[in-house]
């Protein structure tokens, strides 16, 4: 199979209205610097950091919670490109006790994002920040411990029209995936036309410079003139000569560098208008470019289980926690493992070593990690048939945890898929299979939570749910899988 030419991100910005060249002469994906590249990264070593607890003192918030999916059998389903595919819609059922609600299909995502052949639609994770950019965590499979993280920036898919096309994603990937015979077809013909149009690029690149350099120099002598009006106004006749022929040379440099930007936008439009003619040869692979072009791929790294990935509104990072069993840790000499990202860079600005001794013996594992607004942190467990939390802090300034002093005794689904937090109504969910389970975070950790404080959300949809984000108006954002999809609620949630 031939080498993945990693899909065009670099390079798709020369097919933008500014025509500029990128930086490379190949078609290469926008490789962004993520937890496993080889660098020093800082180590917060922080020890013990879980406040001891015996679970037989915490307090049962003796709730009865209606079922979801139980038996973790799920309903597959595929694609067919050839068919108009209007995505899912999941209902809530009438087990719901909080507002009806449903969750509708906003993208299909594709088999996989052409970074490496093990690649198989097995998405893990989702998260949003608060500029318009969603993250999703693509694993390479169960017992790999290795995966690709996905940035898309959705303003940029709003501008394209994209927001309500949930085929957009699916086509434009799978368009260019380099493990399949159409993919290597359609990546040998963006060569072609690359080597057709690098010459015109590389020409109107060099164009636009000059152009930008002109308009500095008259934006320059515009302020120029600016001021010495205003000295001309207010001085003396001597001086007024002086300025009058100041006034006549700026104007004479003005007329220059107008003639020469007329110049300069000429052979640029002429440039465009080359470019045009050869993206009019084939509209769909450029319409797939301009796609692609939104995203950002990490290289393969290690993503642990990669159900936590997530996002602290507080200091505006991402965390992803390298939970690389699903058990607790073994013994008492190893640790969790939180990598701290910049979502702007995806580079890694420090890693978390700490343990959770609970009882005489045990040393509790991250599996779930969310934050809220507050920069506190969260995480949960299953509990018998039941559910408990934990809160604290995740930073650079303090890492520490402690059990809520009331846990759910009832839960309704088997898989701990996650937790989620909505900042609107600050609650905090346990994410199972066609089951959301939220309660008020405040009363959580006060203990004082009842019954009637927990909502349920319930759905009949026999597929597997993967991760819940919320954005900043309160709507959730799931991560579905077998065909990977992200849906939105239509309603925030409560």
């Amino acid at each position: 199979m031939n080498k993945p030419l990693r899909t065009i991100f670099t390079f798709a910005l020369a097919f933008t209205a500014a025509g500029v060249l990128a930086a490379s002469t190949n078609a290469q994906a926008d490789i962004i610097d993520v937890p496993g590249a080889v660098k020093s990264i800082p180590q917060v070593n922080a020890g013990n950091v879980l406040t001891n607890y015996d679970s037989s003192d915490l307090k049962n918030i003796d709730n009865t919670s209606p079922i979801g999916n139980m038996d973790r059998k799920y309903n597959q389903g595929t694609i067919d490109p050839t068919q108009d595919n209007a995505g899912d819609t999941f209902a809530t059922t009438d087990a719901t006790t909080t507002t009806a609600n449903s969750f509708k299909t906003q993208w299909f995502l594709p088999d996989g994002f052409n970074v490496t052949d093990y690649q198989h639609g097995n998405f893990q994770s989702v998260a949003l920040d608060d500029s318009g950019n969603v993250y999703f965590v693509e694993s390479n499979g169960s017992d790999t411990n290795l995966g690709v993280i996905i940035k898309f920036d959705t303003n940029k898919l709003k501008q394209l029209g994209l927001e309500n096309d949930p085929m957009a994603l699916w086509n434009a990937f799978n368009y260019f995936n380099p493990y399949t015979e159409d993919g290597v077809t359609h990546n040998n013909q963006y060569d072609d036309l690359y080597e057709s149009m690098k010459d015109t690029f590389k020409t109107v690149k060099s164009l636009t410079s000059k152009e930008a350099t002109v308009k500095a120099a008259m934006n320059d002598l515009a302020n120029a003139k600016r001021t010495t009006q205003a000295k001309y106004r207010k001085t003396s006749s001597t001086t007024k000569k002086h300025l009058a022929a100041s006034l006549k040379a700026n104007a004479k440099k003005m007329a220059a560098d107008r003639t020469k930007l007329t110049a300069l936008q000429k052979q640029i439009a002429h440039g465009q208008s080359q470019i045009a003619k050869i993206k009019a040869k084939n509209p769909e692979l450029f319409k797939n470019i301009e796609i692609a072009e939104t995203a950002q791929l990490s290289p393969q790294v290690d993503i642990g289980h990669g159900q936590t990935l997530t996002f602290n509104p507080q200091n505006k990072h991402l965390y992803l926690v390298e939970d690389n069993t699903l058990t607790d840790l073994r013994n008492r000499d190893e640790n969790n493992t939180v990598l701290e990202m910049d979502p702007n860079t995806m580079e890694p600005i420090r890693q978390y070593n700490f343990k959770m001794f609970q009882g005489t013996k045990g040393n509790l594992q991250l599996h779930t990690l969310v934050f809220d607004k507050n920069g506190n942190a969260y995480w949960g467990r299953k509990n018998g048939m039941g559910y408990m939390f934990f809160y604290g802090r995740l930073d650079e300034n303090s890492v520490k945890f402690a059990a809520a002093p009331e846990k759910l005794k009832t839960r309704g689904g088997s898989p701990n898929q996650g937790v989620a937090f909505n900042n609107v109504n600050n609650r905090i969910y346990v994410v199972s299979d066609d089951v959301l389970t939220s309660i008020p975070v405040d009363k959580l950790t006060a203990g004082t939570a009842t019954p009637d404080d927990v909502n349920y959300s319930v759905f009949q949809s026999k597929r597997e749910w993967e991760c819940l984000a919320f954005d900043s108006q309160g709507y959730g954002h799931l991560l579905a899988l077998w065909p990977a999809e992200l849906m939105k609620s239509t309603a925030p949630l409560n």
